[in-house]
């Protein structure tokens, strides 16, 4: 992380500022569909700066900064009645971060590799990174339990296609998993009304 700018904040966790993510260019769309896999072997090395940047962009970044619906700044992905319920956690060698979007920042939320414990596969401890998709039900408090569960499963569905687009288009290897040990995720993001949903591992992709 020592390459990521350190921004003041209240409390003690650190934030930190992401690179300008390139909003332009890239794959043609139909390229990347074509290319769009699920891989499960993930070369060794990092992730740079500019390609986290980018691919939490791409995810659920802010493409449009106006206010609708209460919430400032229109998402990459849709969400149900603009809830905005999705959140993005990255799962780095030196610790796990929320992405927020407004800012292009990602914080500190608990110090240590944890890699492993994003999935409960062995390849997630081999890739350079997770992401862990995360449905803040608080954030939906015009829904019954039930339309929660729908809603916020169908919105979690377009970010994890967007990061396959983006892996696609950049030559990089991620699978969607929804094998992942609910119990400890919760226990280590200190989630209270919010359901972990998926976990990305990304990676370099090995070339046949």
């Amino acid at each position: 992380m020592d390459t990521y700018q350190i921004t003041e904040t209240k409390n003690c966790a650190p934030v930190f500022e992401l690179p300008e993510p390139r909003m332009s260019g890239g794959m043609p769309l139909m390229d990347a569909l074509q290319r769009r896999r699920s891989h499960r072997e993930f070369l060794g090395g990092r992730i740079s700066d500019q390609q986290l940047s980018e691919l939490l962009w791409a995810a659920y970044g802010i493409n449009k900064r106006i206010e609708f619906r209460g919430k400032m700044g229109m998402r990459t992905v849709p969400t149900a009645k603009n809830h905005q319920e999705v959140e993005v956690y990255v799962f780095l060698p030196s610790g796990i971060y929320l992405y927020d979007a407004l800012e292009n920042t990602i914080k500190l939320v608990c110090e240590g590799d944890h890699r492993a414990s994003a999935g409960n596969q062995a390849f997630f401890s081999e890739a350079a990174l997770s992401l862990c998709l995360v449905s803040d039900f608080s954030k939906m408090d015009t829904y019954t339990e039930d339309k929660k569960a729908f809603y916020s499963g169908i919105d979690v569905g377009y970010v994890s296609q967007n990061i396959y687009m983006y892996c696609a288009s950049e030559g990089l290897a991620t699978v969607a998993c929804g094998s992942i040990d609910r119990d400890l995720l919760h226990k280590l993001l200190m989630l209270k009304d919010a359901r972990a949903m998926l976990s990305h591992p990304v990676g370099g992709l090995e070339i046949s």
